[in-house]
């Protein structure tokens, strides 16, 4: 240690030369002594005073970019979105995204069948996203983010803040000289921190031609030209660089430590735009699908149950399943196919299917009982059915378990995540059940018009036939009308299914 350092030491330990605050001050003399050095006296260090210049510096400015201000201020923010996205496209591409709008492809629905639609869509859709190459990309979200930046720009309120320094400024009127005076530096410090938010974010070396070129293609006319705008972001770069806004911050809030700490904000508009592309074509097709799917079901409600109204079940209803889906949850996604099933066990299967199997199985002469054996099954699984229905519906009554666990935790999902799931998770126990049973009736229907069809065949042998080996006997009890009824039975339980199978049912795994 030399022996200055070492007396000076000793001279500091006495006078407090290093204490925090001898340090912030010379730290803040320092930063005066730069900021003077500069050509930007904006700031008087001595008398903590901003200089008029500085408000010259801001009119300036405001005066170049005033007429943009005026046009970002009656823009339609989403036409900004769409005029960039579609600057983006290529003309086939434009044609394609015609072709995928929600009319084009209802238009075509008229005419074609809906799975021709959906390979024409899809097809449609991988021709549009195949020209979206990564550059392309980056270079449309870049075109839309340098937009936005400078729309924020443009909206900042600099008329507010030169106001301080002239009470009797015009708002946009450049024409009278403005007076300003010499203001202290704690009215302006909050100023200047937001106006660095919106100014130092601007890509100041990007090229903007197609910023202005976008603006022209929106409104007809520039609102400024490039080369103006190239003359502020010149003036903003070497107020940038220089650290000028910092420093006056610095001194004005006797506060050296303080940093431009700019949050720089990118926005990508094309994955989201090309997603909704994609998602509007398929909502559009799910649309159709449901209103083809309506219309069949319809249709095929009347063959099967004619004017007969089809009553909901008592409790696993549309009415009850309102009271989860309004709070965010899953409803009871099969009320109306299990409407339909037990309309059809009660009306037909415990009546006309019934009276048919009593006479093909109970009084049929099978040639093995192997053979009458899948028919017998499923035809008593489907008596069954229309109990299970009701077990399954009281599971859901007033005063069920379910319903008082729901009761508890439906007021809590909101804010407790763990009554959410546990509430879903009950949800999607009863919708599983009633998969079951949905699943079980139609295989078993199936089951027994696959043996109804095999032993019609057979009948039409008689008398050679080969499983049952007294028809004249079981016609004779059915009155000559054998053959019509096992027709008439097939025919609605090839209807019934045709009708479920309108609905998707599946047995979902929970974790």
């Amino acid at each position: 240690m030399s022996k200055g350092s070492f007396f000076q030491n000793i001279i500091d330990s006495f006078f407090g030369g290093d204490d925090a605050l001898a340090i912030k001050r010379r730290i803040l003399k320092k930063t005066a002594k730069n900021l003077s050095k500069t050509k930007y006296h904006f700031y008087k260090a001595g008398s903590h005073e901003i200089d008029p210049s500085l408000a010259k510096f801001f009119y300036e400015i405001y005066k170049a970019i005033s007429p943009a201000q005026l046009m970002f201020a009656n823009v339609n923010p989403n036409s900004l979105k769409r005029i960039t996205i579609d600057l983006s496209l290529s003309d086939s591409q434009k044609k394609l995204l015609d072709e995928l709008s929600e009319e084009a492809i209802n238009e075509k629905a008229k005419s074609m069948k809906l799975e021709e639609l959906r390979h024409t869509v899809s097809e449609n859709l991988d021709k549009f996203n195949a020209e979206f190459t990564t550059e392309k990309i980056t270079k449309a979200d870049m075109l839309y983010t340098k937009l936005i930046l400078l729309k924020n720009f443009t909206q900042h309120d600099f008329y507010f803040f030169l106001k301080k320094f002239d009470s009797s400024l015009k708002e946009r009127n450049f024409t009278a000289v403005p007076r300003f005076q010499t203001i202290n530096g704690s009215y302006i410090v909050e100023d200047i921190k937001n106006f660095v938010s919106v100014a130092w974010v601007l890509p100041m070396d990007a090229e903007w031609d197609d910023v202005f070129k976008l603006l022209k293609a929106l409104k007809g006319v520039e609102p400024i030209t490039v080369g103006t705008w190239k003359k502020v972001l010149t003036r903003l770069r070497n107020i940038k660089d220089h650290r000028i806004f910092e420093m006056i911050i610095q001194l004005i809030t006797e506060n050296p430590s303080y940093r431009e700490n700019v949050k720089v904000e990118e926005y990508h508009i094309m994955d989201d735009f090309i997603s909704q592309t994609r998602k509007t074509a398929d909502g559009t097709l799910e649309d159709i699908k449901a209103k083809q799917t309506a219309g069949k079901v319809d249709n095929l409600v009347g063959q099967v149950f004619g004017n007969t109204s089809v009553e909901p079940l008592k409790f696993y209803t549309d009415v009850m399943s309102e009271n989860f889906t309004r709070r965010g949850l899953d409803g009871f996604v099969y009320s109306e196919p299990m409407s339909y099933l037990r309309q059809f066990l009660l009306d037909y299967v415990k009546k006309d299917l019934r009276e048919l199997a009593d006479i093909l199985v109970v009084r049929g002469e099978w040639a093995t009982q192997a053979l009458a054996k899948p028919m017998s099954e499923s035809s008593h699984q489907l008596m069954e059915a229309s109990s299970a229905i009701s077990k399954f519906d009281e599971q859901f009554s007033d005063n069920s378990e379910f319903t008082n666990k729901m009761k508890t935790l439906l007021p809590r999902i909101e804010r407790d995540r763990e009554a959410h799931n546990i509430a879903e998770m009950l949800i999607h126990d009863a919708n599983n059940d009633a998969a079951r049973i949905l699943i079980s009736s139609r295989q078993n229907l199936v089951a027994f018009a696959r043996n109804l069809k095999m032993v019609l065949e057979d009948f039409v042998k008689s008398p050679h036939s080969e499983i049952i080996i007294n028809w004249k006997e079981l016609d004779h009890f059915a009155e000559g009308k054998l053959k019509p009824m096992c027709i008439d039975v097939y025919k609605k339980i090839f209807s019934f299914v045709s009708l479920i199978q309108n609905f998707e049912i599946t047995i979902e795994e929970t974790n």
